[in-house]
């Protein structure tokens, strides 16, 4: 189930062999960590194509419940895993694509940064200088 990233089968044989997975404490939480990789990566490759779908597609096509579907999609955006937003009136997921990082936004908070420097030491000397001269 795993190796085909089927989160269907997944919980199949997590419900057949319930007793023999569920009692250790070890494999419990990594069963539940790779459940929760297999609920992203499906949820992935369902939205991949949309710039904009409806979460109610989403649940239906994954086969689970509305609520539990819109609390990992926030999750997911939260944590920068997925690049998008929520429009919970129109019930829909809004994606958008990845950016290239502005580099002249990068270097023009650079400039920034280093004027504040230069600024506060200019500001630190001429308080030493009135200090002195008082």
């Amino acid at each position: 189930a795993s190796s085909l990233r089927s989160l269907k089968e997944y919980e199949a044989v997590t419900e057949k062999y319930t007793h023999e997975l569920q009692d250790d404490i070890l494999i419990k939480h990594h069963l539940k960590f790779l459940h929760q990789q297999l609920l992203e990566s499906n949820l992935i490759r369902i939205i991949e194509p949309y710039s904009c779908v409806e979460i109610t597609h989403v649940a239906n096509l994954i086969e689970m419940p509305l609520d539990a579907v819109e609390k990992k999609l926030s999750q997911m955006i939260l944590d920068g895993k997925l690049n998008g937003i929520l429009d919970q009136g129109k019930g829909q997921l809004i994606v958008y694509e990845e950016g290239e990082k502005d580099l002249a936004m990068e270097k023009g908070l650079q400039v920034i940064a280093n004027m504040d420097n230069v600024v506060s030491s200019l500001f630190v000397r001429s308080h030493a200088l009135r200090t002195t001269m008082a």
